[in-house]
């Protein structure tokens, strides 16, 4: 593993530049270590596993690419809790008995990862600081509860067509204008987060493209021509582009240590 330098304002060997803008940024301390904040460069598949110590304060920002959000149970199933798009904040899961949390690129990723443990006990007491994660978490809870209704109350057609819908939103789709939708998943990528399996998933895809609802170009990308009309096939009303806006992200550059992984 090689480490580089970085400001946001360049990059090297071709590497994408950026900084994460976030605002939980503001709250390392002055003069904090190249460890406190890091940037991961992430091949599809590669992971960065869950802090598992009651001390650890890690906050994960997904600067560019597509991750997930990921936990194993004993079997070895594997279930992706949640899609995380360039800009989302993912505080470090915990993991709990018989289980396994941690973020996976599911294309090329560069994560940035903020490391508060050292200055913990101050920002206990910081309200800003409180506000901030609540903003976030709260988030994040909104966003689970909205894809627990669709693995408990969705079937199997409705759960890929509302997949779809919101891949749809999250790429700049609106009920008035189309946009080319480039899925960064695998089909069992989507198998894993909507409770199928993967012959299934397939077997709905070719059935929406066949009914002309969803209009594919190639394996990966689609037009979905009618979103109103997607929508009023469902039981439950689409997430409004909101929901998929970042939370937490302040302008301005800044200055991060490289990883890649």
């Amino acid at each position: 593993m090689q480490n580089l330098k970085m400001t946001a304002n360049g990059h090297q060997n071709g590497r994408l530049p950026g900084s994460c803008g976030n605002m939980i940024c503001t709250f390392l301390p002055p003069g904090h270590s190249q460890a406190a904040k890091q940037k991961h460069f992430m091949k599809r598949g590669r992971r960065l596993d869950s802090c598992e110590s009651d001390t650890c304060m890690k906050f994960w920002v997904v600067v560019h690419g597509t991750a997930a959000t990921c936990t194993a149970f004993e079997d070895g199933r594997r279930q992706i809790v949640g899609l995380e798009t360039a800009g989302e904040t993912i505080c470090s899961l915990m993991a709990g008995p018989g289980t396994q949390n941690w973020l996976e690129a599911l294309s090329d990723c560069i994560v940035c990862e903020i490391d508060l443990s050292g200055n913990a006990r101050e920002l206990q007491g910081d309200p800003e600081f409180l506000a901030t994660t609540f903003h976030v978490v709260h988030r994040r809870l909104e966003r689970t509860q909205n894809h627990i209704t669709t693995l408990g109350r969705l079937d199997s057609v409705e759960r890929v067509t509302l997949f779809l819908a919101e891949m749809a939103i999250r790429s700049g789709a609106t009920r008035a204008k189309p946009q080319l939708v480039t899925l960064p998943m695998s089909r069992e990528d989507i198998a894993d987060y909507l409770g199928l399996n993967a012959e299934t998933v397939s077997r709905i895809l070719s059935r929406l493209k066949k009914s002309r609802m969803v209009k594919f170009l190639s394996p990966s990308e689609f037009i979905v021509p009618d979103l109103g009309e997607l929508e009023r096939r469902l039981p439950v009303e689409i997430p409004e582009p909101a929901m998929f806006r970042p939370a937490a992200v302040r302008p301005g550059p800044g200055t991060v240590h490289e990883v890649r992984a």
